[in-house]
């Protein structure tokens, strides 16, 4: 267990050297994660795609003689097969049929979902919260007004700034060319606010995603590499 724990840490000492400069160790580190991840999607492709789609659907289906199904199967697989055909120059114009079919098929498929998820439930948390009430709430205002404090305020303003800022937003994307329109002008700067507030939280968490990752390294090194270590040249 020690040698495949130093193994890991070396590997990842070999990544993070990259901060120094282009090395020849980052690039055989690099080289030998892609080289395994490729190695292992192989694999999978094979076991989990090849198999289990292709050739125990195709089995089983002469074994029970059901010829529809083998015939749709067997049609499926040469379609497939066409994306072959983009290795060479003079016969890839047949990989046209298979990837029209796909993205034909998937873009038809995708409609609906899409429409569900990207339209109608953004619409949707505009208007409502996770509970159902509407994010334009007199009476949370009013509560507020009564008992003022943090969490009244909180709770009457959320619903509002989201509404403001979807609305400003949208008509700074819809009228991005220069338009006088007192209105328009108007939603340019709240707008720009609220694209950078989103853009910085966004890059926000991805770095902080990152850090995760570098404590999580660190975590392996100081805390399981290296009790082991100690463990076995002190035992």
């Amino acid at each position: 267990m020690l040698f495949w724990y130093t193994v890991a840490v070396l590997l990842s000492l070999a990544i993070f050297s990259f901060l120094w400069k282009d090395n020849p160790l980052y690039k055989f580190a690099e080289h030998l994660f892609v080289g395994t991840m490729v190695g292992y999607t192989i694999v999978m492709v094979f076991s989990q795609i090849i198999m289990r789609k292709i050739v125990d659907p195709i089995t089983l289906a002469v074994h029970n003689h059901q010829y529809l199904n083998l015939i749709s199967l067997i049609i499926a697989t040469l379609i497939g097969l066409l994306y072959l055909s983009r290795f060479s120059q003079k016969a890839q114009w047949v990989s046209r049929y298979p990837i029209s079919i796909t993205v034909g098929f998937w873009s038809g498929y995708a409609i609906v979902t899409s429409f569900k998820t990207n339209i109608l439930t953004q619409v949707r948390g505009t208007v409502v919260d996770d509970m159902g009430a509407p994010l334009l709430n007199g009476e949370l205002l009013g509560d507020f007004i009564k008992s003022p404090s943090w969490s009244s305020l909180d709770l009457a303003v959320s619903g509002p700034l989201l509404v403001f800022g979807v609305i400003v937003v949208l008509i700074y994307f819809f009228f991005s060319i220069k338009n006088e329109n007192p209105m328009v002008r108007f939603a340019n700067k709240p707008a720009l606010l609220y694209l950078m507030l989103g853009f910085g939280a966004s890059f926000g968490y991805t770095f902080m995603g990152r850090i995760s990752l570098f404590i999580g390294r660190m975590n392996f090194i100081f805390n399981e590499w290296w009790p082991l270590l100690k463990q076995t040249i002190g035992g």
